[in-house]
């Protein structure tokens, strides 16, 4: 057990700072509703026993709030890798030499075999705490400046001007994509969503987190030439890119949303 317990402390140190948020929290709502709806009756049961009677939505931003609770001090501060992996220009996940202290596809590939191998082994608190991991972390895997270059720290220091505003592309696809993409709530975008067929699931769930986070290193790869291709020093982005952008945006949250269903079955 005590193995168990000093996996997630010691298995980074921390050296960078690039920021860590993704989605904002109407994104990882919409992932987790998303998910919370395709889950099955054992695993929802299970998952509201551990949650004390809380929904995973609940709990869908849970890893980025407690930078500001004492479970930050307490060692989860080691874990801010593990929302993202940098991939360089040129270069794959499997290529890109790895984060010594984690990230995002081992982070998960970890928590994931420690609750179905060592399920029983865990403390109760343990098990939420994965269990809440886990589910923002999913989130994060398909956001994809998570998977931007170490070069620009995963778009932060690419500057652009959003609708006159000057910010960064990492900002952007963290929470101003799905706020200008539509004024709905995430109940709302959980609905407009979740309609594929049972074939439709099934083909997106397949997979592993390797090959599901390949596929947002290649639209991040997208969305740097689209920048990279503007004619300004700083390039704006506005309702064009919205537009251009938006199919993308809900072809992610979906695919999170299926997945991490997919993940909570299987572990649930």
């Amino acid at each position: 057990m005590k193995r168990i317990g000093i996996i997630i402390l010691s298995i980074i140190m921390m050296t960078d700072i690039t920021t860590a948020y993704a989605w904002g929290p109407k994104g990882h709502d919409v992932v987790a509703a998303i998910a919370e709806q395709n889950l099955t009756p054992r695993a929802k049961r299970k998952i509201s026993k551990l949650l004390d009677g809380k929904s995973i939505i609940y709990f869908s931003s849970w890893m980025d709030n407690i930078q500001n609770s004492p479970y930050w001090e307490d060692g989860y501060y080691k874990t801010k890798t593990w929302h993202y992996a940098n991939v360089d220009k040129g270069e794959t996940y499997q290529t890109m030499t790895k984060n010594e202290n984690g990230d995002v596809v081992r982070g998960l590939e970890m928590l994931t075999r420690e609750l179905k191998e060592n399920y029983d082994q865990l403390t109760d608190s343990m098990r939420v705490d994965y269990l809440k991991m886990i589910v923002h972390m999913v989130g994060d895997l398909h956001c994809p400046m998570h998977a931007g270059r170490l070069t620009d720290l995963g778009g932060n220091r690419t500057k652009v001007i959003w609708f006159r505003n000057e910010t960064n592309l990492h900002s952007v696809w963290d929470s101003k994509m799905i706020d200008a993409a539509r004024s709905w709530s995430y109940t709302e975008w959980c609905d407009h969503l979740d309609r594929a067929d049972r074939k439709q699931r099934k083909s997106i769930m397949s997979g592993t987190y390797e090959e599901w986070f390949t596929e947002t290193v290649a639209e991040a790869a997208r969305i740097y030439e689209y920048v990279e291709s503007s004619s300004e020093i700083v390039p704006v982005l506005s309702y064009q890119f919205v537009y251009d952008f938006s199919p993308l945006l809900e072809e992610q949250l979906l695919n999170a949303g299926y997945r991490l269903a997919y993940v909570l079955n299987s572990i649930f």
